[in-house]
């Protein structure tokens, strides 16, 4: 017993006469070859790397950089918030790119041997998403900004959710995983990094004013582009390429053909966008902001506006097209309409005989409308469509036949980007097409993921109209053409399959959930000191809800 004693004192005296300073890890023996290993790891890693990545090219970066991926991760968990003031270039960046996006067409890239498809509006995009995880990592106030905007509603969060959890949960059923894995991140992180991005932007509304003009001003440098190709019959820029430049050459026949439909041989303009019903879609969501730039001119500047109606009339006449008629229509439509029903139900103490005139006047503009396409061929064709697009309608009739026994045979999803080759029509140059969004999402996601994604779009345009239906200000009011938008875009889904412009969607998203954010924010401090609100408060109160 002694002994026992006797030793167990000698090994703690002898413990503790081992200073201080000598009893980190780097003084024990096993660090000098656990530094041995993970050099020499790190070094075989490094030329496993680019062995893999001489075979197997482009792909092999995007395998290889799973688990740096993950490190990087880790390391961005570990970092320290800090309480400095930081004022990244996170708005400039997002406005980079929200115009680069459209301004550059997306399907000229550099032309450097072993690298990705790399364009000006990816290099904005990769040096957003590395200064704002950066950012976002330390910084818990920008957090809780964005977080403070994007999850204002929770109807849309929730229902954004529910398209995320599908997006998540189908990739497992996927006949290819890797690849399902690869295209669904890659597709969230071009939706969300400008939603995020935005929302952050407009914790100072004053940025709200100088983005729509640079959307606007995008929009109307694609409708002069149209000019010039129009008269040229050919994208202006095809015929001089620079060799450091390339063009995808899969469907290069087709962005230098008229895209013309059967039984019209008119060239159709398609702008910086390589299919025309991509352009089309585009002024669907933009136009309806122009439209609202046109109707605040004043002064010798209505004689601009006068000319920015014909440039869009010829864009919209030129690109021959039923979605580009509906981002005519829709603006001009909704937006009168929205106008009046403000008159009438939201706005107390207005002028009767002005709210009168305006409805009125939207009853006659429908009436008129719907006896002009009745008497009308030619309208009729670019709205409802003809004999040119009974080729189309009967393809995607084709289509919704095979989604919905695919839909059937297995409702919960097939996996983000493998709805073509199940219900999609292979293309000469060996492509899948799809003829509609709304397939696309209910075979890839299935009808949950469907319900997901568009509804969240439909809240958000709810939430817009409500916005400017009970606007106080300018800055209310660019929630209308925000929502039409939306709505233009939702509609134009159901015959167009093309995800290239969700990011500015998202982006409406945010812009909307801001402007609502600060409406109902306003409100609750005029109703907390007990004031008035200006708009009629039973109506105001079921719509919150």
């Amino acid at each position: 017993m002694n002994s026992t004693l006797t030793t167990r004192s000698a090994l703690m005296r002898q413990g503790q006469r081992i200073l201080p300073e000598y009893s980190s890890v780097e003084h024990q023996r096993w660090w000098l070859a656990a530094k041995v290993f993970a050099v020499a790891s790190l070094v075989f890693f490094s030329m496993f790397i680019g062995l893999l990545t001489a075979a197997g090219g482009v792909k092999a970066i995007g395998f290889m950089a799973v688990p740096l991926a993950a490190l990087f991760g880790l390391v961005l968990w570990l970092l320290p918030d800090v309480d400095r003031v930081s004022n990244p270039p996170i708005y400039k960046l997002s406005v980079a790119y929200l115009v680069a996006t459209v301004a550059w067409p997306n399907y000229i890239a550099l032309a450097l041997p072993g690298l990705p498809w790399i364009t000006p509006s990816r290099l904005i995009l990769g040096a957003l998403l590395v200064i704002m995880v950066l950012h976002f990592a330390q910084h818990a106030d920008s957090r809780r900004t964005v977080a403070n905007i994007i999850g204002y509603d929770k109807i849309a969060l929730g229902l954004y959710a529910l398209y995320l959890a599908t997006v998540v949960w189908t990739l497992p059923l996927a006949e290819h995983p890797v690849e399902t894995v690869r295209y669904a991140v890659l597709q969230e992180v071009l939706y969300l990094t400008p939603m995020i991005a935005v929302a952050w932007a407009l914790a100072d509304m004053r940025r709200l004013k100088p983005m729509m003009v640079a959307l606007s001003l995008t929009c109307i440098f694609t409708m002069l582009v149209s000019v010039l190709e129009n008269w040229m019959q050919q994208p202006p820029w095809l015929n001089i390429i620079p060799s450091f430049l390339r063009v995808d050459p899969m469907l290069l026949e087709t962005y230098l053909g008229s895209q013309a439909r059967v039984g019209d041989g008119r060239y159709r303009i398609r702008s910086t966008f390589g299919i025309v019903i991509f352009y089309s879609q585009y002024l669907c969501l933009v136009v309806p902001l122009l439209f609202e730039e046109i109707r605040r001119m004043r002064g010798t500047k209505i004689v601009v506006g006068v000319l920015l109606v014909a440039l869009v009339l010829q864009t919209v006449w030129f690109s021959n097209s039923r979605t580009s008629t509906l981002a005519l229509l829709i603006p001009f439509f909704g937006g009168a309409a929205l106008y009046g029903l403000r008159l009438i139900a939201y706005r107390r103490g207005g002028d009767p005989f002005k709210s009168l005139v305006v409805l009125v006047f939207v009853i006659g503009a429908v009436v008129a409308l719907v006896g002009a396409i009745a008497s009308s061929h030619r309208l009729q064709m670019y709205t409802i469509g003809g004999k040119q697009h009974a080729g189309s309608d009967e393809v995607r009739e084709e289509q919704w036949s095979n989604a919905r026994s695919q839909i059937v045979k297995n409702p919960v999803g097939a996996g983000a980007g493998n709805s073509g080759p199940l219900v999609g029509k292979l293309s000469p140059q060996g492509v899948y097409i799809i003829d509609s969004l709304y397939i696309n999402y209910l075979v890839d996601f299935g009808p949950l993921g469907f319900l997901g994604f568009f509804g969240c779009l439909a809240r958000l345009s709810w939430l817009g109209v409500m916005t400017y239906l009970r606007a106080e200000d300018e800055t209310d009011e660019l929630a209308g053409p925000l929502a039409l938008g939306l709505i233009s875009f939702i509609i134009a889904a159901y015959v167009i399959s093309n995800t290239d412009n969700n990011f500015i969607a998202m982006a409406f998203g945010a812009f909307i959930l801001a402007l609502y954010r600060r409406q109902e924010m306003r409100r609750a401090t005029v109703i907390a000191r007990g004031g008035p609100v200006s708009t009629s408060s039973a109506v105001v109160l079921a719509a919150r809800t």
